[in-house]
């Protein structure tokens, strides 16, 4: 369950004392427990006038004990929100943290979790495309070898050359995977889980 968290020095403290303290407040946000009201209801109803009404629904908004549940039209087709009681609790602090200090120790913690799960991914795709690439390097080098081989007489060059005609090695070349490519994978995938770790955790506000 999410908390409205007040500390005791901030201003909201100060305002969320004034309406506990206020009957009309008080009586405006029990009138709210039970319904979504506009402020020209809650007037009507409480026989108020509206800049009253006004006055405590701002207070008790910035606060936290009134939130708006919604939209209505007026008669005149005027955009009218409706409020009700918030059902979100809320935490009276008594000091007040350095925003900072929480901010950077939040920061550290979420980056030494997504850079060490980006890691051990990058290290698993890095293996994984090794294991798929070096095979097929190897075989390209091994027919580079056998036509190294061929120029020790040039009978079995030209025959090779016709060989060459019918199997096409320059195919076998250019299908040769990058010898990087493995690195270049792991990189990738390293920059992409970090990237999208960070973003989630701190959208959960880890």
């Amino acid at each position: 369950m999410k908390f409205e968290t007040i500390h005791a020095s901030d201003e909201k403290a100060r305002e969320l004392a004034q309406i506990l303290l206020n009957d009309k407040a008080l009586a405006i946000l029990q009138l709210l427990q039970d319904g979504e009201l506009s402020i020209s209801e809650i007037a009507s109803r409480l026989d108020m006038p509206i800049s009253t009404v006004s006055y405590h629904i701002d207070k008790m908004t910035r606060v936290g004990l009134v939130e708006v549940a919604g939209k209505k039209y007026g008669k005149r087709l005027q955009e009218v929100k409706l409020y009700r009681a918030s059902p979100k609790p809320i935490l009276l602090l008594p000091g007040k943290p350095q925003a900072k200090k929480k901010f950077l120790r939040t920061f550290e913690k979420v980056q030494v979790i997504s850079l060490s799960i980006a890691g051990l991914i990058a290290m698993g795709v890095y293996k994984l495309v090794a294991s798929m690439v070096k095979p097929a390097i190897a075989a390209v080098n091994q027919t580079k070898a056998v036509e190294s081989q061929s120029n020790v007489s040039r009978l079995f060059v030209a025959t090779k050359a016709v060989a060459n005609t019918t199997t096409s090695p320059a195919h076998a070349v250019k299908a040769s995977p990058h010898p990087y490519l493995p690195y270049i994978a792991a990189l990738g995938s390293f920059i992409a889980v970090f990237l999208l770790l960070s973003y989630y955790l701190n959208k959960r506000n880890f």
